[in-house]
C-alpha cells in the first residue's frame, strides 16, 4: 500500500514538473471579446495588438453592473467569445465607448506576463 501511494505521489510530482516546464502561451489573442453569463453579455474584454515576441501585455476588462464575480458561494460560468462586430483602435476609444454605453460599469486592467526562455 505504501509503495502504491509513493508511486502515485512520484507520478503526480513528475506531471506537475512537466507542466511547469512547458512554455505557456498568452491567454488572449488581440481583439475584442464579449463576456457572457447566464446568456447575457455582462462585459467586454479588449486586448490591443502586440508584437508576437512580446513578453508582457495588458488586458482591458470593462464589467457591466450585472457582472457577477464567481466564487465558492457564487458558482457562475463565464463564456468569453470573440466579438468581430466591435472594434477599438485604442484604449481611449474603448473606454469612451464603454463608459457612454454602461456608465455604471467597472474598468479593470490586468497584465499578462509570458514565461519563455526569450523573456526576462
Amino acid at each position: 500500500m505504501i509503495r502504491k501511494a509513493a508511486s502515485v505521489a512520484l507520478l503526480a510530482a513528475a506531471l506537475v514538473s512537466l507542466l511547469l516546464a512547458v512554455d505557456a502561451m498568452a491567454q488572449f489573442d488581440p481583439g475584442e471579446k464579449s463576456l457572457i453569463q447566464f446568456g447575457t453579455q455582462v462585459g467586454v474584454l479588449w486586448v490591443p495588438e502586440r508584437l508576437p515576441e512580446a513578453c508582457e501585455y495588458q488586458e482591458h476588462w470593462y464589467l457591466f453592473p450585472d457582472y457577477r464575480y464567481p466564487g465558492e458561494d457564487n458558482p457562475v460560468d463565464l463564456v468569453i467569445q470573440p466579438n468581430p462586430d466591435q472594434r477599438f483602435e485604442n484604449l481611449e476609444e474603448f473606454l469612451d465607448t464603454m463608459e457612454s454605453e454602461h456608465p455604471e460599469g467597472r474598468y479593470i486592467t490586468t497584465v499578462a506576463i509570458e514565461h519563455r526562455e526569450d523573456c526576462p
